[in-house]
């Protein structure tokens, strides 16, 4: 589930929440109750001709001992245009 919001097809805003599920909580030792977790991230784009550069900051593991990461990416596009 996430939003993204647009400027002029140039700037991109994005937010999310994505995989969720039921896991066994770290402090279980005996690995009998179990709790929701989700990964939720943010995000914003730049799109120049064919070229789009994204970042993305997502947290990785559950909300106990969250995991946060910084993702790049880039991504050319090939085709050509149709008009």
């Amino acid at each position: 589930m996430g939003l993204e919001a647009e400027i002029k097809e140039v700037f991109f805003v994005r937010a999310g929440i994505t995989n969720f599920q039921k896991a066994l909580s770290d402090g279980d030792t005996l690995n009998q109750k179990k709790v929701w977790i989700y990964q939720p991230s943010l995000g914003a784009g730049f799109k120049i001709n064919n070229v789009m550069l994204d970042y993305a900051f997502s947290n990785l593991a559950n909300q106990s001992n969250p995991l946060f990461t910084h993702v790049f990416s880039v991504r050319i596009n090939f085709a050509k245009k149709e008009d």
